[in-house]
């Protein structure tokens, strides 16, 4: 009867945002039949269709609870994860809303019927996995900005070598590699266009991403525009510096692997093969370890 109790309040709290939501956003019937044919967006983050309209009534409030500092962090943050499904700080704070409310649900539910770790672990969940999400996002795409740029600037030495200006040249080689870094490219150059000067324009890119490798690019760049210094001989010599600082990169990772095996060894299969020789025994002696210890 608990369980009945908690699930049925739990219901009715969720049916109670929904409508809540849809009665706020509700669209006018002139543009309903617009939004009915528009494609949807995918939504951020896991189950984000269920989980962001729950919370984006809540997503103003949220946003009030962070201070004006706290939210260019979490801005920059956003931006180098490369604004994934348009995330913007209000979907944000939907999201991380929607979570709470979907697994404080289930906390209420686990810690009703006596599962008080159960209902702990998923408040945790529900407190964490907005921004657990948002930082492997951002992870994943600087690795992508750190491994896909030797190649970018061995294609990038070769389009302006040819004689193609630097701007014309890295729209190019931009289109014809897709990816995280031909994004920022483009951002890059688009700032460009709107006004920005050069140096403004790059530093920016800067800001955006925390990858060692696009720093000391850009530090390359702007001073090779600033000496006049040929920038094809620039290109490919910063090309040469990245892949040889991949190669270090690679090889400390295989020398911090040795010591994570190590430990998966010790704590994982010594036990399990220690129990396995434990139950054979058990098993030979038809469940008499005396024989064997004497």
């Amino acid at each position: 009867m608990p369980l009945l109790i908690a699930l049925a309040a739990a219901l009715m709290v969720l049916l109670f945002v929904w409508g809540y939501a849809m009665k706020n956003s509700k669209p006018a019937a002139a543009e309903a039949v617009v939004v009915a044919k528009a494609a949807k967006a995918p939504e951020f983050g896991p189950f984000g269709s269920v989980i962001n309209p729950v919370g984006r009534p809540l997503s103003g409030p949220v946003l009030g609870m962070i201070s004006p500092a706290g939210r260019g962090r979490l801005r920059r943050r956003i931006e180098r994860a490369g604004r994934p499904s348009g995330l913007t700080l209000e979907g944000y704070a939907a999201n991380k809303a929607g979570t709470v409310i979907i697994f404080g649900g289930g906390a209420m539910i686990g810690v009703i019927t006596g599962h008080l770790v159960i209902g702990v672990m998923m408040l945790i969940v529900g407190l964490v996995q907005t921004d657990i999400v948002l930082w492997n996002l951002a992870r994943e795409r600087q690795q992508e900005l750190q491994k896909s740029l030797p190649d970018f600037l061995d294609v990038l030495t070769v389009t302006v070598s040819a004689g193609l200006g630097f701007r014309h040249a890295v729209a190019r080689v931009a289109d014809s590699m897709p990816g995280a870094l031909a994004d920022e490219m483009r951002t890059a150059l688009r700032q460009m266009e709107l006004g920005t000067s050069f140096r403004s324009a790059f530093e920016e890119l800067r800001q955006r991403n925390d990858s060692e490798s696009l720093s000391s690019f850009v530090t390359a760049i702007l001073q090779a525009e600033e000496l006049g210094a040929p920038l094809a001989r620039a290109l490919s010599e910063i090309a040469v510096d990245m892949r040889r600082d991949a190669f270090q990169q690679a090889r400390r990772r295989a020398q911090r692997a040795d010591p994570q095996i190590t430990l998966i060894v010790t704590f994982l299969m010594l036990p399990a093969m220690m129990l396995l020789i434990v139950a054979m025994l058990w098993y030979g002696t038809d469940g008499s370890l005396g024989r064997v210890l004497g």
